[in-house]
């Protein structure tokens, strides 16, 4: 039960700390401080998220496996993106200067940013259809995360502020509820999970 309210309130924790980091965005670009929240927003993301695995693997095993390998590739992408800007920011790297430099190092760049980059929208994707597959949540909740996977590197590409502010709230209200029914969820005997 303590493990379980532990990762309830880091799928509230983390989309409220990754949501807070636009805020902080300077021209478009995540500076110290936005770059420093999205990399530390993921520890508890991904604790709250292996809970929701955990119920998923019950009832689609092999997806779930291959959605949480996703989700890890993914938020090494978000972590990666995250400590880019803030580096930008400690060094004083602006504009595509610090894209350019990537250039010296391609297959480093692609393996680092380029290919995990995409993950973590995907694999929030694939969780908010497979929510809705399950119904182990409302489907205006999977709808609002799909929505929110579409937004959140729609945002970032396009550096656009209110379509990051709209990503962000769709991810915090969405996880908020699941953040909810996760902590008064209740264990039945056998060690299963109510849904």
């Amino acid at each position: 039960m303590v493990v379980q309210r532990l990762q309830a309130v880091a799928l509230l924790l983390g989309p409220v700390v990754f949501a807070i980091s636009p805020f902080f965005w300077i021209d478009g670009h995540y500076g110290v401080t936005g770059g420093a929240l999205i990399a530390l927003s993921a520890v508890p993301w991904v604790y709250g998220l292996i809970g929701e695995y955990e119920r998923l693997r019950e009832r689609l095993p092999t997806l779930a496996g291959l959605w949480l390998l996703l989700l890890l590739i993914g938020m090494f992408g978000s972590i990666a993106f995250g400590l880019q800007g803030f580096f930008e920011g400690v060094f004083g790297i602006t504009g595509r200067a610090s894209l350019a430099a990537f250039e010296d190092y391609p297959p480093h760049s692609l393996f680092v940013l380029l290919l995990p980059g995409p993950g973590f929208p995907l694999a929030l994707l694939a969780f908010g259809a497979m929510l809705g597959w399950t119904r182990l949540a409302p489907r205006w909740v999977s709808v609002l995360i799909c929505l929110a996977a579409i937004f959140f590197p729609l945002a970032r590409v396009l550096r656009v502020d209110w379509i990051a502010y709209l990503a962000d709230l769709l991810m915090v209200v969405a996880f908020g509820l699941l953040a909810w029914r996760a902590w008064q969820r209740r264990d039945l005997p056998g060690g299963a999970a109510a849904a």
